[in-house]
């Protein structure tokens, strides 16, 4: 896949874009949302490996200065559905490339025929449900501690609550 718009290209991670997944990978290692604490600088090449066989994980290149800012997931979901994810290096976020690379991924998907993309985000992470609101998404559920990405002192599962939000092709009528 490779997708161009006005800032970013949005494409199949590459194995010399490690350097890059390394930078913005290291910053979710504390994250409060979605974080990635067992990433290491070592874990960067299996990673990269991995992520440039996907077809769910796509890199975020920002043109201006051909480095990998961040990532789309897209993840196959029954029913013709994807789940769509996204992180950016902090050092580019609240800079609209979120939102630009996220709309330019629904919208190709919806070219491809998929039938529905829904996201999910913690309530407390009001950039995340703002960008989904900003690219169209519907808020449709508010789910009750349904996910732990992080553990207390005792190592028991700390949950919190998700937003869904989702859109429909629009293609289809909806």
């Amino acid at each position: 896949m490779k997708i161009e718009t006005v800032d970013l290209i949005i494409r199949n991670f590459e194995l010399s874009d490690e350097t890059d997944l390394c930078e913005y990978m290291l910053q979710r290692v504390k994250a409060e949302f979605e974080g990635y604490p067992d990433f290491t600088s070592e874990k960067a090449r299996k990673e990269i490996e991995f992520r440039a066989q996907s077809d769910e994980f796509y890199a975020i290149e920002l043109k201006k200065e051909h480095k990998v800012i961040g990532n789309i997931y897209l993840g196959k979901r029954d029913f013709n559905t994807r789940e769509l994810g996204y992180v950016l290096n902090e050092n580019y976020q609240h800079k609209g490339y979120g939102s630009e690379a996220s709309k330019a991924a629904i919208e190709y998907m919806f070219k491809q025929g998929v039938h529905r993309i829904y996201a999910e985000c913690a309530p407390q992470n009001i950039p995340s449900w703002k960008l989904l609101e900003k690219i169209g998404m519907r808020r449709e559920a508010h789910f009750r501690k349904n996910v732990s990405f992080h553990q207390d002192e005792n190592k028991n599962p700390i949950y919190w609550d998700t937003y869904v939000y989702a859109i429909l092709n629009p293609e289809e009528g909806a």
